[in-house]
């Protein structure tokens, strides 16, 4: 009996090759005749191989297999002598990221294959160039519309399913993994010697305290963190110092998402499209605020709406636009007192009143809008909402209203069965919003949630859980805050870690019937576990996030499965406004991106 593996050259001018096996290990010209069992037939055939190399055979999980799912694995050689050189496998590591295996590096030629069981037998199976070819050749952003437009072709490019919902697989089996080295650790250690969880896991070194991390408002090198001015010259989406080109040389990895991100750098004009507003957003969203915020602190000044370094700071809405959270220790974060309540007029700050909405419940008579089969005005622009409000297209509240409109949008896009089920139960509709931060500065502007939901048939108990080192320096201390928002939203806000020291079914007002993460970044802490794992044991609850741009909307979408990467969309909601990064050039807008785990369907 024959089996196909994929053997992918690290010279990119050569096809990927199809290789066939026995099951006793042996290839085509009968090498390697001693019998195995079918399990170990790709090692055995391939060994042979390395030890010509003078090489290690090392074996990679692209997917781990279980009794339930056929595994993915990759073979390479890694060289005993150090003077051999390694040249980089572009495609290899490039369906190692479609997987999920953003760190993972592959040089040399590399072979992928097949393991899972049929029958209770662990036995390889067969693996054709089409399953590998997109993801290989063209790029690890599986969606299809990305893959035809890379691809040059018209109508849907499929990938097997088994490598949509890879990265998702890989997730969890990584979490699994942490729990077990976890749980071996606190057996070793005291409680006094744990570590927190606030690491963040994609952007430093895991052994290195968030509190230590320094931040930095200059564009960066991709490879070294240096200082860097030059655009990759392709995709216009990461910096290159200017060091004789080695660093762009080193930085090899980069060719596996270069033309990706091209596609993504040229989706700008449509995420800078705001045809609605007047033009007070155009400046915001210009090249020179890509990389600083001094345009939009100028903005704010002369809107009135912060001072100037040399005045009495103000205290309302917009403080904590600038300068960031960071824990709420930051210059904007530190005075935030979340037991002061807010009009809209005070928070807003703006003096003409046509700027601002009406404290008040909409009606159908207040604009042209159409309604939900549950009473919910149906919004799909900025243009819908202002509109609706009578708010004037010169008004800048868009950029702070992001954050109640993304949290309406997903209740009435993506809530019509949560809304369903909590009617049914006759109980109100509970929604949990993690990784709360500087919505703490502006918790009366989530009165708009209330004033656009129907005033007496839908409740809502909205929970928003904020990690404790996230919280205030003049909140520190306060476990649970509960507030009364409007006649049909109450909310209460929850100090702790979801799915660690707080349990979602039971110490956050009931289960959800939704959860949701605004500018999530699921992979930024690895407490987002426990969110993404809670979401994964229960496929009735819905999950909506929004990320800042399409790369890490995608990476993140991917840990809930195909059908949540496929998701991926632009936001209506985000902010009119570009914001700066310094690690990159993609486009990066505030809710820019929304996706979905576990959409509900009515049967």
């Amino acid at each position: 009996m024959m089996v196909h593996i994929v053997k992918i050259s690290w010279d990119d001018s050569v096809p990927l090759i199809v290789e066939e096996i026995n099951d006793d290990g042996s290839g085509d010209d009968g090498s390697n005749t001693t019998t195995q069992h079918f399990g170990d037939a790709i090692p055995s055939y391939l060994q042979s191989r390395a030890e010509e190399q003078n090489a290690v055979l090392v074996e990679t999980a692209l997917l781990r297999n279980s009794e339930s799912v056929v595994g993915a694995y990759a073979y390479s050689f890694s060289n005993i002598s150090q003077t051999k050189p390694s040249y980089p496998n572009i495609r290899a590591t490039r369906l190692a990221m479609a997987c999920g295996l953003h760190s993972q590096r592959f040089t040399g030629d590399v072979y992928i294959g097949r393991l899972g069981y049929v029958a209770n037998q662990l036995m390889n199976l067969d693996l054709c160039i089409r399953d590998v070819q997109n993801a290989c050749e063209c790029s690890p952003d599986l969606r299809h519309e990305t893959l035809a437009a890379l691809n040059g072709v018209n109508g849907h490019v499929t990938s097997p399913e088994w490598l949509e919902n890879a990265a998702q697989m890989n997730y969890h089996d990584g979490a699994s993994l942490t729990a077990l080295a976890n749980a071996m650790t606190r057996a070793e250690i005291s409680d006094a010697e744990e570590e927190s969880d606030d690491v963040s896991s994609s952007c430093s070194d895991e052994s290195t305290p968030s509190s230590s991390i320094v931040l930095t408002k200059i564009p960066l090198c991709w490879h070294c963190r240096g200082p860097a001015s030059i655009l990759c010259p392709v995709c216009e989406a990461v910096y290159f110092c200017d060091a004789l080109r080695k660093c762009r040389d080193l930085a090899w990895s980069h060719q596996c998402l270069c033309n990706t991100w091209k596609l993504y750098v040229d989706h700008r004009d449509e995420l800078s499209s705001f045809p609605f507003f007047s033009g007070w957003q155009t400046p915001l969203l210009q090249k020179d605020c890509f990389t600083s915020e001094n345009t939009y602190e100028t903005y704010l000044m002369e809107l009135g709406v912060i001072a100037s370094q040399e005045d009495t700071p103000k205290r309302n809405w917009w403080t904590t636009e600038l300068h960031g959270w960071a824990g709420g220790a930051s210059t904007s974060a530190k005075d935030v007192d979340i037991f002061h309540r807010v009009s809209y007029a005070d928070g807003f700050a703006l003096d003409n009143i046509e700027m601002i909405p009406r404290e008040r419940h909409v009606t159908a008579n207040d604009a042209d809008v159409k309604f939900d089969e549950h009473g919910l005005p149906i919004l799909d622009s900025w243009q819908d909402w202002y509109q609706l409000r009578q708010i004037s297209s010169s008004s800048p509240v868009a950029l702070l209203a992001t954050f109640p409109l993304t949290l309406y949008y997903a209740i009435q896009h993506y809530g019509s069965v949560p809304i369903t089920v909590a009617k049914m139960l006759e109980r109100p509709l509970r929604i949990h919003v993690v990784g709360i931060e500087k919505e703490l500065n502006f918790v009366d502007l989530f009165r708009e949630v209330g004033y656009l939901l129907p005033k007496e048939s839908i409740q809502i108990n909205m929970t928003w859980i904020v990690r404790e080192d996230m919280l205030p320096q003049n909140s520190k201390g306060g476990k649970r805050l509960s507030l009364q928002l409007t006649s049909n939203v109450t909310l209460t806000i929850v100090a702790g870690t979801y799915g660690d020291s707080l349990d979602p079914d039971f110490d956050l007002n009931g289960s959800p019937d939704m959860i949701v993460g605004l500018n999530a970044g699921l992979y930024a802490y690895e407490s987002w576990r426990h969110v993404v794992t809670y979401l994964y044991t229960h496929p009735n609850v819905t999950g909506v996030f929004t990320d800042y741009n399409e790369h890490s909307g995608l990476n993140c979408a991917s840990l809930g499965g195909s059908k949540a990467r496929k998701s991926l969309s632009m936001n209506p909601f985000r902010q009119p406004r570009a914001m700066p990064v310094y690690c990159m050039n993609l486009p990066q807008f505030s809710n820019g991106f929304v996706y979905i785990f576990n959409e509900q369907e009515l049967e």
